[in-house]
């Protein structure tokens, strides 16, 4: 049976762009920086920033501050930097446990499949579905960056939505609208291109998961891609719990 490990990195690949590419399994730079600013300026991705910063204000070091000439209200944005940096270092470090040459073979029908992201249904689709895919991101960055502080023993009291349940993070989550936007569009427009598209897209998902590199992954827990996020955190007079 497939780990976790396996469903979590082509999760976080499909959420950038609802499908793998032609001829690689993840999002290109250019894509994966686009969309991932996009995600954490939603409501629900400035929200998870505000936790952030007030994480930040609080367990920040005030002398270090002073010393950078770093301001308690400049952390916040200093914060959503970090963020989406290391989102898509996470996701750049995911695609290298695929091997593209294995993908290529399992899955053929790549030229098809990017012809059909042209088709205007298609783009639809993907722009109804983005806030959810969208969350899909924001998650997995909070909820391995909440692991690693805690494992790494750095002095951080950050917290992702999926440990608290925070309510204000919880009423801004559009998932659920946006999966019933999705359904609702899938099934009155009966577009045969569309259904191509999303039959190849779980062919594609498929593929993904039998073309990642077992033996990376089970050394490479989640977490572990953020590896280095506290020489940043530093810059933000974040420090080790002593």
């Amino acid at each position: 049976m497939p780990s976790r490990r396996l469903f979590l990195a082509a999760a976080l690949l499909l959420a950038f762009t609802g499908a793998a590419s032609a001829q690689r399994p993840g999002p290109t730079p250019a894509e994966r920086e686009a969309f991932t600013r996009d995600a954490f300026a939603s409501a629900y991705g400035k929200a998870n920033i505000a936790e952030l910063g007030r994480a930040l204000r609080t367990d920040a070091d005030p002398a270090c501050l002073a010393s950078k000439g770093l301001l308690p209200s400049q952390l916040e944005a200093r914060g959503r930097d970090l963020f989406i940096k290391w989102t898509n270092t996470l996701s750049e470090r995911t695609n290298a446990l695929y091997d593209p040459k294995v993908y290529g073979e399992l899955f053929t029908a790549s030229d098809e499949l990017e012809r059909l992201k042209q088709n205007a249904d298609v783009k639809r689709y993907m722009a109804i579905s983005a806030p959810a895919r969208q969350v899909k991101i924001i998650d997995v960055m909070t909820e391995n960056f909440a692991r690693y502080m805690l494992i790494n023993k750095i002095k951080l009291r950050f917290m992702s939505a999926l440990e608290t349940g925070n309510p204000d993070l919880v009423s801004k989550d559009p998932t659920e609208a946006a999966e019933a936007a999705v359904d609702k569009f899938v099934a009155s427009r009966k577009s045969p291109a569309l259904n191509r598209y999303l039959d190849l897209s779980d062919q594609a998902t498929a593929a993904m998961t039998a073309s990642m590199d077992k033996e990376k992954v089970k050394i490479t827990a989640p977490h572990n891609l953020l590896a280095g996020i506290e020489v940043d955190l530093a810059e933000l007079c974040i420090g080790k719990r002593t």
